[in-house]
């Protein structure tokens, strides 16, 4: 990718331009669209859940899962800050910033928090809740347009804002994560009391494909290409680069997690978790769109786990 031609190059693409304001070609009203569109959807999807929650319909929300939260939310942030700083002062790649220090912590916490407060199926409301607050918090401090007013939101911006994303960034971000939502949250029906086994293509998703960036950055030295679902107002578009190497890491983080969920499996479930999923989780990475390959490694994962339940 000719962002990370070579080191010099990439700080002074960022230098030049580093909030992404400058630049004359980006166009913004397409993120200005599609936030008039998701952000009622999201705040419909709270109101929706609360209603039917506190109607009995559904299972009671769990208080405490809003206090770790807000507890993460104001966490993150300021990690964003701290990651921005390491940008501007010490020239980290905003790459390996978002990828090792953020991703994780943001991606996770819709899905790991109801499960350290509420056990099984009950967890479902507090995680359609808190995943539409995480993606309203996103486009409060990401979007353009308040951006624009906030110099401390640019800042920390600048740790998530990716060169080779801009200006389609928070786009990105919360068209993977709603497109990951829908796939995770039926299985999390499905599996009912050991809902937690879809935190295994989660942590996959996070620490595999969040290292896989780095790796490839800094290690590959075999890449292959790849497209985004949406660039230039069109889609399977752009031209993005991905690396063997770097996709060798999906398959190394699936067998570690593999062995942090052994107790939930039997022992045959667990040899064919080891047979088809490292392998099965690093092609999804592989074939999936520039940063779209979280739903298809739900997506893959899910189903393996699904289809070794009736074992």
């Amino acid at each position: 990718m000719d962002v990370h031609s070579s080191r010099e190059h990439y700080f002074r693409l960022l230098k030049s331009d580093p909030w992404g304001f400058e630049t004359p070609h980006f166009d913004w009203s397409g993120e200005d669209r599609f936030v008039a569109v998701v952000g009622p959807a999201y705040l419909a999807a709270i109101a929706i859940t609360v209603f039917l929650s506190f109607t009995g319909r559904i299972s009671a929300v769990n208080p405490e899962s809003y206090v770790y939260f807000a507890a993460a939310t104001a966490f993150g942030f300021l990690g964003k800050l701290a990651c921005s700083y390491a940008v501007r002062r010490w020239q980290v790649k905003i790459n390996y910033v978002r990828k090792l220090g953020l991703r994780p912590w943001k991606k996770l916490t819709a899905f790991v928090i109801p499960f350290l407060v509420t056990e099984g199926a009950g967890s479902i409301p507090d995680t359609i809740i808190l995943f539409s607050l995480v993606q309203l918090v996103t486009i409060g401090t990401e979007w353009h347009v308040i951006r624009r007013r906030s110099r401390l939101l640019r800042y920390a911006f600048l740790s998530w804002d990716r060169l080779e994303d801009r200006p389609y960034s928070m786009r990105y971000d919360l068209l993977e994560d709603v497109l990951r939502f829908m796939i995770y949250l039926p299985f999390m029906v499905i599996f009912g009391a050991s809902s937690l086994i879809v935190l295994i293509p989660n942590l996959v998703n996070e620490f595999g494909d969040g290292l896989a960036e780095p790796v490839g950055i800094r290690f590959g030295r075999h890449p292959y290409r790849t497209r985004a679902l949406w660039h230039g107002g069109k889609f399977w578009s752009g031209v993005y680069q991905r690396t063997w190497e770097g996709s060798a890491t999906v398959f190394a983080v699936t067998i570690l997690v593999l062995f942090f969920f052994m107790g939930h499996f039997t022992d045959v479930q667990m040899v064919l978790l080891f047979l088809l999923l490292p392998i099965g989780m690093t092609v999804a990475e592989a074939v999936s769109p520039h940063t779209a390959d979280g739903p298809l490694i739900a997506l893959v994962g899910c189903t393996a786990l699904w289809c070794v339940q009736w074992v």
